[in-house]
């Protein structure tokens, strides 16, 4: 898998990301080594402190394999999920539907991983997701 094409798969389903989820405040995709990716915000320390929590969860898992986390509190929400080598740690608003947001994570990851690896877009979750809604909801926005 090439740096270069995972960066900037990772950073095209972050965008796709932010588009479905609306309460995200900042969003990371980081490798196996916890580094960065790729990442909706351009402060260094937020990197620097999801790595950091990704290393403590990792730590926590009593030798386990990392699969996912939810933190609630009253400012946020923490979510991390990690699928095929990849880790993404996302935060949101409060109050976000928690399983469809783990969902999205996790097919974000699996999308970045595959077209990382050169195997090309396929069937992104995000245009499923969004046509989806779009019939569930008849075009309305207001549904």
């Amino acid at each position: 898998m090439s740096e270069n094409a995972l960066a900037e798969a990772a950073g095209r389903v972050l965008e796709n990301l932010a588009e479905l989820e609306p309460e995200l405040v900042s969003a990371g995709i980081f490798d196996s080594g916890l580094e960065p990716v790729a990442t909706s915000s351009t402060d260094v320390a937020w990197s620097k402190q999801a790595a950091a929590l990704l290393e403590a969860l990792e730590a926590g898992s009593a030798g386990q394999t990392l699969d996912s986390a939810h933190v609630a509190s009253t400012a946020g929400e923490v979510f991390v999920v990690t699928e095929s080598g990849l880790s993404l740690v996302a935060v949101t608003g409060r109050y976000v539907l928690a399983s469809l947001t783990s969902y999205d994570m996790r097919m974000a990851l699996r999308d970045a991983a595959r077209e990382g690896s050169g195997q090309g877009p396929g069937g992104s979750w995000a245009k499923v997701r969004k046509a989806t809604g779009e019939a569930e909801n008849k075009g309305r926005s207001d549904a």
